[in-house]
């Protein structure tokens, strides 16, 4: 049916992962509010799923990017040459979306210290 090869079936890869790991981390969190004994309400679940679908956007933009990019820092060829790119796109989906805040945070403050150093 499609015919992707190379680099754009690597990435395409990278971004698969990176989705699905979004979505099973977002439903993972979601799911542990619920067992800590919190009652949903319908805005609950209207949030978890915008909440979730950001996460999967943010996913399907950062995995195909960082993804090669964290395979080369692996410091071992053989380990390096055995990264899955859909492993990878997990992690980076998972991972990616608790980071975001704290990446956000951190370039406000960077800016905002330029900025008066001036």
């Amino acid at each position: 049916m499609f015919n992707v090869s190379g680099d754009a079936a690597e990435r395409l890869r990278y971004l698969l992962g990176g989705v699905a790991g979004a979505l099973i981390y977002g439903v993972f969190t979601f799911m542990q509010l619920i067992k800590l004994g919190h009652r949903p309400s319908l805005g609950d679940y209207g949030r978890a799923v915008l909440n979730v679908t950001a996460a999967m956007i943010v996913a399907a933009i950062a995995a195909p990017t960082l993804g090669p990019s964290l395979v080369s820092l692996i410091p071992w060829e053989g380990l390096r040459n055995a990264a899955d790119p859909i492993g990878v796109g997990v992690v980076v989906g998972a991972v990616g979306w608790e980071l975001l805040p704290v990446l956000i945070e951190a370039a406000r403050r960077l800016i905002n210290g330029v900025g008066a150093a001036k």
